[in-house]
């Protein structure tokens, strides 16, 4: 049975800083923090609210890369959702790097319930400071 994929829009993320913790036990962690996130989609539009919007990557022996991130967001109509992925890449975004992640949301707004039953999939490239994933939900 195959699956489709409906799309759920446009993740756009501004990097600002990051903190690098080269030679722990896992491999160097690099904590990020966003500048700026901004959801576009069809049936959602937010962008990030507050300072709260961090990505806890970390970067093994072998190149590859876990991406672990938390955003929250708040929707144009007043919203709250958070935003929680994992994924992985064959080498860091930075140098040139797909990030394939499953995003799943969470908000208790009776608009956007619908979004807590779902489950995403992300694929996500970066360009400069500017990391863009396209969003769709399995169906």
């Amino acid at each position: 049975m195959p699956i489709d994929l409906l799309p759920l829009g446009t993740l756009t993320i501004e990097i600002d800083q990051h903190t690098v913790l080269a030679d722990t036990p896992a491999g160097t962690r690099i904590v990020g923090e966003a500048l700026s996130c901004r959801w576009d989609g069809e049936r959602v539009t937010a962008r990030q609210h507050g300072k709260m919007a961090h990505d806890w990557l970390m970067l093994h022996a072998d190149g590859s890369v876990s991406v672990d991130a938390r955003l929250l967001l708040m929707t144009d109509d007043g919203a709250p959702i958070t935003i929680t992925y994992r994924g992985k890449a064959a080498r860091q975004p930075a140098d040139g790097g797909v990030v394939f992640a499953a995003p799943v949301f969470e908000t208790g707004d009776e608009r956007y319930r619908w979004l807590n039953g779902i489950q995403a999939v992300s694929r996500g490239v970066r360009e400069g400071d500017i990391l863009t994933y396209e969003l769709y939900q399995l169906a």
